[in-house]
Order: structure tokens, then sequence, then C-alpha cells
């Protein structure tokens, strides 16, 4: 009977709006960083923070496969795949992260920095309109000039919009990673690592 009453709107508009997708298939998108957190989120950092060199990864075994999308009232999942450059990816959010806190590189620092990426994780639940979850979890490290720490950091965030949109997973994964970040450059034991004795 909804199959029918959708049918029936005259709007294509209005009937991509009002009707859930009938069946799904795998979905690729783009490893596409753009900010999606505010300066307010990033804490200032000491004037002593600083790092010689950054050095990123990615340390997941499975690199291609993110996750998941669904219809909500069907059992089948399909799988999710990012294409691109991850680690060029990271790297980005990784120095507006650094940046967004006041945190410079410096020549004259003995302090390497490196953020591995762990795990990408989506999920897409779909009925008239899609639900997104991601969470994106970080491995970092600052060592050097007698410095030793390290912490995993995760990030999870929310988005709500049309199914299956590469412009949906890139803000909800860009989200996750700037949260997973700012946890990074807000921890004060790594502000004391930078700076150092």
């Amino acid at each position: 009977m909804k199959k029918t009453l959708c049918l029936l709107v005259p709007a294509a508009a209005l009937a991509a709006a009002a009707c859930a997708p009938s069946a799904l298939t795998p979905y690729t998108f783009s490893a596409t960083y753009t900010p999606m957190t505010s300066l307010a989120e990033y804490s200032p950092a000491r004037d002593c923070a600083a790092y010689g060199a950054l050095v990123v990864g990615d340390a997941r075994s499975e690199r291609s496969k993110v996750g998941v999308r669904y219809l909500e009232d069907g059992a089948t999942r399909h799988d999710v795949t990012m294409e691109g450059d991850a680690e060029a990816w990271l790297r980005q959010a990784v120095e507006h992260a650094l940046s967004s806190a006041g945190i410079e590189q410096s020549g004259t620092s003995d302090k390497r920095l490196t953020v591995r990426l762990e795990q990408i994780v989506t999920d897409e639940a779909i009925y008239r309109r899609a639900e997104y979850d991601g969470r994106v979890v970080v491995d970092a490290a600052v060592a050097g000039g007698g410095a030793s720490w390290s912490a995993k950091k995760d990030g999870f965030a929310e988005n709500y919009g049309y199914a299956g949109s590469a412009e949906n997973y890139q803000e909800t994964l860009n989200h996750a990673l700037d949260k997973a970040l700012a946890s990074m450059v807000n921890d004060p034991a790594f502000i004391d690592a930078l700076c150092g004795p």
C-alpha cells in the first residue's frame, strides 16, 4: 500500500523525498578532507608546544572497506568503501588540528609526532532518509628530546540526509576525525610532551 501511494505522488522530487529506496548496492566515496569543527573546539596551546617532524600512517589491516549500508527494515548489508589516499586525508586533518591549537612545526624541535589511523567505521541506515554514523580512531605518539607520550584518540559523529551521498559520508567521517584530533591537541599530557624538558 505504501509503495502504491508513493508512486502516485506527481512530483519526482516529492516522490524521492517520501519513498524509501527499494534496493541497495555497495557504495564507494573518496577520501576528501574539509574541516568540520570550529576554532572554539581547540584549546590554545602553550607557546612552548612545537614539533620537528610529523609522520602519518595507516595501520588498518583492511584499508578500503569502512562500513555497511542497509535498509532499516531489511537484513542485507552492503559494503561501503573509501577510495583515495587515506594518509593524505589524515595529514591534512592533523595539520589543521595543530594549526587550530597554535602548535607550529619548528626546525629547532627534536620532537617527532606520529599519528596513525587505527579504525574507520561507518554505518548508513536508510528509511525515507539516511542516518549516518562514523567513528575514527587514531594512535598518536610524541618521541624525541626526552619526550615519551602515546595515546589512542577516537571521535564519533552523526549525520542525516539523502541516502548514498558522498558528501554525507565525507562530512560524517571528517567530523569524527576532527573530534579525535581535537581530543589529541587538547590533551595536557600531549602539550607537556611537545614542550618537553
